[in-house]
């Protein structure tokens, strides 16, 4: 047996090697068992929120509800909840473990990962740049972050990976009709988490469509006839996801809940300072953690040699990385301003990436066969794989090597204090006001009790503060003693580790 030989006969295996041994070194098996802390500590303990208001209220899947009363009850809606139902049942089953939710991440964004080599696979028909180009595509800092953490979006972006798996199949083969809706179920699931992530079942469909018509010559019939498997399940995802963000913005406005965003931000809103600022944020703080900088020029140069050869290109593949790229700018466009202080919005973007890049290194190599199919370029690449994944390595590392942020410290000052609480017999339904806490549910996460934050002393605290009072807070908890004056009103009960707690009603 031949290296190539016993390479394509492993490959599979060599990946699910490959992938155990990135994660042991970027330290997975430690950060599975972190609390929520660093970067966007504020979603993750929203996410953690759904979690466990289903955990504590009954397992009423359409009444998703987060700690904090803003709105009437805490009841708030964002993406489809099935990943925190899914954790609350098991946290029934095994107990209340938080590792439980980011493994249910780290499972679908693995799953999506192998997709994706598979996917590789079946486009360069060639196990080690199939290999060497998945790694290299998830050798970004912000993709390994979001990997092992609790926001929806690595799962997404698992699903979609999937999605695009199965379609593929499809693509080049018409027969594979299993493969056509399971390719939509797919996409459906991750547009549920992140509507956005809709551009993909798009992009999908626009291409064999394309490319039905202007390269296969097909008239309209035969075209939707070959396809009417994908056509009828891609109905029915744009059908359950419609219903899905309806029934989530009816539920808000019914419960008065404007806290999740269910719109878009786009960059025609801003002005030219506030363009300049949130370029300005993506180009000199968020672009080094997206990938390795000798990454992004390898990409760049494939990208542009491929523009240049275009007549060498795959049709079929083009046609996908010109409908995802288009997808992308769409939604880079309209969700513009997020991106300054967002870096997980990044991730939508990696399909359009992903299949942009892989297009131009297909045109390069139909183009320059022997050159691209040596063992200098394969190593070559295999060299930057490497540098890439140590660099997201060290940059996920420095990530937790610094756990507390203005938002976290909250979590680090609480730690202990929900044991307290429960210490002082306060009642699980018992309202509870932070003060000093800048997070919508952070704080009050650590208590498992529903309330409210005051982030400071300004006015509109004040009154915000009087409006606690108003609408019930039984409690108030203070992290400063400088607050104490702020609060005007209860008997101290209790007083730990810097925590002081004030009984408000008689």
């Amino acid at each position: 047996m031949t290296f190539q030989d016993f390479i394509n006969k492993f490959s599979s295996a060599l990946f699910i090697v490959g992938l155990l041994t990135c994660y042991l070194l970027f330290d997975f098996q430690t950060i599975l068992f972190v609390r929520p802390q660093g970067i966007h500590f504020i979603r993750q303990t929203d996410s953690l929120s759904f979690v466990m208001n289903y955990f504590n209220n009954g397992f009423h899947f359409f009444q998703p509800q987060i700690f904090n009363l803003a709105s009437i009850d805490g009841k708030a809606a964002c993406e489809f909840p099935f990943l925190y139902f899914q954790t609350a049942i098991l946290y029934k089953l095994f107990g209340e473990h938080e590792f439980i939710l980011r493994l249910i991440t780290i499972t679908i964004a693995s799953t999506g990962f192998y997709c994706l080599f598979k996917l590789l696979l079946l486009i360069l028909e060639d196990s080690l740049y199939a290999l060497f180009f998945t790694f290299l595509f998830l050798s970004s800092t912000v993709l390994l972050y979001y990997t092992n953490n609790f926001l929806p979006d690595a799962s997404a972006f698992g699903f979609c990976l999937i999605g695009w798996y199965f379609f593929y199949q499809f693509y080049l083969d018409g027969n594979k009709k299993n493969a056509a809706w399971l390719s939509m179920v797919f996409f459906m699931l991750s547009a549920l988490l992140k509507v956005t992530y809709f551009i993909n079942p798009i992009a999908a469909l626009a291409s064999i469509l394309t490319v039905g018509f202007l390269k296969e010559r097909l008239g309209l019939i035969e075209v939707l006839r070959r396809n009417i498997v994908l056509i009828s399940w891609f109905s029915i995802a744009v059908v359950l996801v419609i219903i899905w963000n309806w029934y989530a913005l009816t539920y808000n406005a019914t419960y008065h809940d404007n806290y999740f965003r269910t719109q878009t931000n786009p960059i025609w809103i801003l002005d030219k300072k506030g363009i300049s600022n949130v370029w300005g944020a993506i180009s000199k703080y968020w672009f080094n953690k997206y990938y390795y900088n000798s990454t992004f020029h390898v990409f760049t140069a494939l990208i542009i040699l491929g523009i240049f050869l275009i007549k060498k290109a795959d049709t079929k593949l083009l046609a996908v990385a010109i409908f995802t790229t288009l997808g992308s700018l769409a939604y880079f466009l309209l969700f513009y301003a997020q991106f300054g202080d967002h870096d997980y919005y990044f991730i939508t973007l990696l399909p359009g990436l992903i299949f942009l890049v892989i297009s131009s290194f297909v045109t390069l190599r139909n183009k320059f066969p022997t050159a691209l199919n040596s063992f200098f370029s394969k190593l070559a690449l295999l060299v930057l794989c490497v540098l890439s994944l140590n660099y997201g390595r060290k940059k996920l590392a420095e990530r937790y090597s610094k756990p507390e942020t203005l938002y976290s410290q909250i979590g680090t000052q609480l730690a202990g204090t929900r044991s307290v609480i429960d210490s002082l017999g306060i009642s699980a339904n018992a309202k509870i006001v932070i003060l000093a806490d800048k997070t919508p549910c952070g704080g009050l996460y650590f208590l498992n009790r529903q309330g409210w934050n005051i982030a400071d002393t300004t006015d509109f605290s004040k009154n915000k503060l009087a409006s606690c009072l108003e609408n019930g807070a039984d409690y108030a908890v203070i992290t400063d003693r400088k607050y104490v004056s702020f609060l005007h009103k209860g008997v101290q009960i209790s007083e730990k580790d810097g925590i002081i707690i004030y009984k408000l009603k008689p």
